[in-house]
């Protein structure tokens, strides 16, 4: 590993990391899969964490760190757009809008840490899980408003090149309008926070094929 290149690792890095992050995303106590729960259900949501504490555990320590290696790989693809050609201004700041958005979602999971970690007494952990789960919802939406707008500058910036797949990167900028919109309005009004929600994890699968198709081109542009 220590003589793989830059383009190799960051190819590499979009191809699987997106992939892993969303696994354990979808795995999160509460989530879509374990003890699913309505996210604008707080005390349901917090139950399901606290009752799968160990695997709440191992999803938020292991998110961030597959968030990080992805925002390698974001970094990479945008110094390749900064060297050649187009997009080079588009794509700064959408990587820029991606590194707070990851940020973001980074301390939303420590956030989930807290509560599936924590060893309060129950009658002090209540108000305290609830104030802590409140700060994941808001940090969370925000980050998703804020990387959406990352990922359709980026997208934009990739659709007026010609070696990446215009229509793609198309297709990529239209997913990330309406995870913006979607962001929008879970903030305006948390009732819709499971259906928006859902709407969601579609844009990031079709975000997370275009990953996959960018950085299987970066890793085999050596």
């Amino acid at each position: 590993m220590g003589t793989i290149s830059v383009n190799k690792l960051g190819g590499l890095a979009l191809m699987a990391a997106p992939v892993i992050t969303l696994i354990f995303f979808f795995l999160q106590p509460g989530g879509t899969f374990v003890d699913a729960a309505d996210p604008a259900d707080a005390g349901a949501t917090i139950k399901a964490m606290v009752s799968n504490a160990g695997l709440g555990k191992v999803t938020s320590m292991l998110i961030p760190i597959g968030l990080l290696v992805f925002l390698y790989g974001i970094f990479v693809l945008q110094g390749n757009v900064r060297s050649n050609g187009n997009g080079d201004a588009l794509s700064r700041i959408g990587a820029q809008f991606i590194l707070v958005g990851v940020i973001g979602w980074v301390l939303a999971s420590g956030a989930v840490l807290a509560i599936t970690g924590s060893d309060l007494p129950a009658e002090q952990a209540a108000s305290v899980f609830e104030s802590l789960y409140s700060a994941t919802v808001g940090i969370g939406t925000i980050s998703g408003i804020i990387s959406g707008i990352g990922f359709l500058a980026l997208a934009l910036a990739l659709s007026t090149r010609d070696d990446y797949n215009k229509i793609f990167a198309l297709v990529a900028a239209v997913a990330a309008v309406v995870a913006i919109v979607v962001g929008i309005i879970s903030a305006i009004d948390t009732a819709q926070l499971q259906t928006m929600n859902l709407i969601t994890g579609i844009t990031y699968l079709v975000h997370m094929a275009w990953f996959f198709t960018l950085g299987r081109s970066l890793s085999q542009s050596e």
